[in-house]
């Protein structure tokens, strides 16, 4: 599979895009995925660091004819010049299986426009304010919802919404953090630029609590830098960072982080460390806010409207309030496992899944997945399977003409097993997932392309049924939402007449 992320870093727009989408660029590769980053030679661009992962990069005009340097970083982008500057950037380059925009400033008529670079469009998205030709959005925030997105998107187009899918790095897959009576140490950081320099601001807010070590984390090119220098030389509990490599490791051994509402939002909550957010730009408020109406963190609004002595008093408030700490913990850990990553990777990978007939070479992987626990524990048969009567059971399969056993396989292996028993027009689906493909939404991919196969293999098809216990709730979610409307324990798909005309 190959892969083309367009989005880019600056002190306006922020490194959160890239930050991201960087992450799900390594998900991808695990799965054995070819990624390029194509982005603008803005100031603060991250090209040299996407390029030192090993990542194919493309750069493109810092200023294109026409444009306002100083543009909101919601106003649209003269798209005519940036599809061409990618045109021909991508000279003589091979085509790719999806293009990933994370870019508020390219709407549908850029995507209509690089289709001719791709069959498939990805959207990365935090306002719901625009027009979108894709055919996946993510919007991994409490705010993305379905009704925002109402006459946005063509019909069809998937929506992968909320923290579930939130791209976070391996780590943050991980234990909570021990909630002490009283704060100790405080982590203080609102991204890689801070143009707004609410990082000098939370100095000055802390300056009155020389008990508390304290974590600046802010970047050399910060516009505060100087005097942030000045008020840390005095402090010996105070480091400020211009650069960590170490960032989660301070995360670890912090009680307290004061912070923006981007992306870090959801690494804070997989690790359960209590927060007081400030928004720094506008599409950070609508999350920010649904994030503390959940009891997640502490809001206490956009930048504009928090002053120094508001931020200094819900410090202290939060600081020796060891039950707010606990509740903030607690709720924010609700939100995110850590997998969305690998779900959102999922959901790219599902559309180009490989689907054939079993063959008798196929015999241990058929075993391995019928008798493991996982299987076995939801199956209407539980039993243990024997070697020999499973080859009978797959020789006897492979010559019944009534029964159509697939194999669904992506780049990096075998993914899971259908299998179909037709009876007159209506098919009996059974369907399972190698081990380490749980809780990805494989399942999802799997049945789309069984129907398809199973369709086109039968013609006098009709419907599709498969039996599930009341308890495997994993399963009864699974084919609800591939269109199955249930009985008692029964799940049915009633196929168009149309499609056999």
């Amino acid at each position: 599979m190959r892969v083309l992320i367009r989005a880019d870093a600056s002190p306006t727009i922020g490194s959160g895009h890239i930050a991201r989408c960087l992450t799900l660029a390594r998900a991808l590769r695990v799965q054995g995925a070819h990624v390029a980053f194509a982005c603008r030679l803005l100031a603060g661009h991250r090209l040299h660091v996407l390029a030192a992962e090993g990542f194919e990069t493309f750069a493109l005009p810092d200023v294109y004819s026409g444009e306002d340097p100083q543009q909101a970083i919601e106003s649209l982008l003269p798209w005519q010049a940036d599809i061409q500057a990618l045109e021909q950037a991508l000279a003589d380059r091979p085509g790719f299986d999806w293009i990933i925009v994370d870019h508020y400033g390219l709407d549908h008529h850029w995507q209509n426009a690089a289709r001719r670079f791709t069959p498939r469009i990805m959207a990365v998205d935090d306002l719901a304010t625009r027009t979108y030709s894709v055919d996946l959005l993510l919007n991994q925030n409490l705010s993305g919802t379905q009704a925002a997105y109402e006459g946005l998107l063509p019909e069809g187009c998937r929506m992968l919404l909320g923290p579930r899918y939130a791209l976070l790095r391996d780590e943050f897959r991980c234990g909570a953090i021990e909630i002490k009576p009283k704060a100790k140490r405080v982590l203080v950081n609102f991204g890689g630029f801070d143009a707004a320099m609410q990082t000098h601001h939370a100095m000055m807010a802390l300056a009155d609590y020389p008990e508390l070590e304290v974590d600046f984390v802010a970047g050399a090119d910060n516009p505060a830098w100087a005097r942030m220098q000045s008020m840390a030389a005095s402090r010996p509990h105070w480091r400020l960072h211009s650069f960590v490599s170490h960032f989660h490791q301070l995360m670890l051994e912090a009680d307290l982080f004061i912070g923006a509402g981007g992306g870090t939002s959801w690494e804070r909550a997989a690790m359960g460390l209590p927060t007081i957010c400030i928004a720094v730009s506008n599409n950070q408020q609508a999350n920010s806010d649904a994030m503390a109406s959940f009891g997640a963190h502490v809001y206490l609004g956009g930048r504009e409207s928090v002053t120094v002595e508001q931020l200094r008093q819900a410090i202290g408030f939060v600081a020796d309030n060891q039950g707010l700490r606990l509740s903030l913990a607690q709720h924010s850990r609700k939100l995110v496992d850590g997998l969305g990553a690998s779900r959102v990777a999922v959901a790219l990978a599902g559309a180009l899944l490989r689907l054939r007939p079993a063959t008798q070479a196929d015999a241990r992987l058929l075993f391995e997945g019928r008798n493991a626990e996982a299987v076995r524990r939801v199956s209407l048969d539980n039993s243990i399977i024997d070697w020999d009567r499973h080859c009978q059971w797959l020789q006897a399969s492979l010559i019944n003409p009534q029964r159509l056993l697939l194999v669904g396989e992506a780049s990096d292996g075998p993914v899971g097993v259908l299998r179909y028993d037709l009876q007159g027009s209506e098919a009996l689906v059974s369907i399972y997932l190698v081990e380490n493909r749980l809780g990805l939404g494989w399942g999802r991919a799997l049945l789309a392309h069984g129907e398809a196969f199973a369709r086109v293999h039968w013609s006098q098809l009709r419907s599709f049924t498969a039996q599930v216990l009341p308890a495997n709730q994993a399963s009864l979610a699974l084919f609800r939402q591939a269109g199955f409307s249930q009985g008692t324990c029964v799940l049915t798909r009633v196929l168009k007449d149309e499609v056999h005309e």
